[in-house]
């Protein structure tokens, strides 16, 4: 296993569901504040870290899908949890451990927390941590909960590392309302005059995007980025000789939505590794894919700085 991998697996214990990101923008922090020129600023639990002098922003959103526990140990979604029955949970900031149980009510489906733990409005996320297993076709997959967008920051922490100049803004909300992004845009275009964005997060395996053939260029989701900077993007990939796919959605959004529909005139693309198994507690995605989206990023940086 790669040693770098070893953060993913450190990121992902630290919860960090929509509104409740200040465990995880601590830990960011701090871990930025390791890395040789970086300075930080924080805004609530957004975190903006400036290396040199950038003319490319990277968008990684903090926060992760989970629960708000309602009166009667209802459970309430935060984002879009997929859940089948059963699951094991674990509350933020507290002891509390237990399973999402599914009643039928009147025609719909209830999500109910067991046992007693927990109190009216606690936070509570998927219990199991992450592992690393060996597949014969893929070699080493990482598998479990919170790969998005854990391994989108871990990503994004990776970029910063290895680029002299760039920008990263580790986001909040993007699985509740994506108001992190638009903050984070007005100081990249405002203070910085930063117009060009890459946006850090994971997609989709699907039939036409894989596990373990690199990472997605997303040419469009429900969003549609400017074409020239896509353009340019692209050749800057075809260039590297790295491993990528081609990405066409006709549905989707990420932090690049919201720069969309700010009033900040900032080029975006998506770029990630394809997940099996989104918002459940087993996505998986293929190492190489996540190492190689690494890769990519440190050509592009520089290229779109250029």
């Amino acid at each position: 296993m790669d040693a770098t991998l070893d953060l993913l697996l450190e990121l992902q214990q630290i919860p960090g569901p929509s509104g409740d990101e200040g465990l995880i923008a601590d830990f960011v922090e701090a871990r930025c504040g390791r890395i040789a020129g970086v300075t930080t600023c924080r805004l609530g639990d957004l975190v903006l870290a400036l290396r040199g002098k950038p003319q490319v922003a990277i968008f990684a959103h903090l926060d992760t899908i989970g629960f708000t526990l309602g009166y009667d140990r209802s459970l309430i979604p935060i984002g879009g949890p997929k859940i089948t029955g059963d699951e094991k949970l674990r509350e933020c900031g507290g002891p509390g451990h237990g399973r999402v149980r599914l009643k039928q009510k009147g025609g719909e489906t209830e999500r109910r927390l067991s046992g007693r733990d927990g109190l009216p409005g606690s936070r509570w996320i998927y219990a199991q941590p992450l592992k690393i297993k060996r597949d014969r076709k893929l070699g080493d997959v990482v598998s479990g909960p919170y790969l998005d967008n854990r391994a989108g920051v871990w990503n994004a922490l990776q970029t910063l590392a290895r680029c002299d100049d760039v920008l990263v803004a580790f986001t909040t909300g993007e699985e509740h309302s994506g108001g992190g992004a638009h903050v984070a845009a007005r100081v990249a275009y405002q203070e910085h005059g930063i117009t060009r964005a890459i946006i850090s997060d994971i997609t989709w395996h699907t039939e036409h995007v894989k596990m373990g053939l690199g990472p997605a260029i997303s040419l469009r989701d429900r969003f549609v980025p400017r074409q020239r900077f896509l353009n340019e993007v692209v050749a800057l990939a075809e260039e590297s000789g790295l491993a990528w796919q081609r990405e066409v959605e006709s549905d989707g959004g990420s932090d690049g939505a919201v720069i969309e529909r700010s009033a900040y005139p900032i080029d975006w693309v998506f770029i990630g590794a394809p997940e099996k198994d989104p918002h459940t507690p087993d996505e998986q995605c293929a190492a190489s894919d996540l190492l190689g989206t690494v890769d990519l990023y440190a050509h592009l940086v520089p290229g779109l700085s250029r």
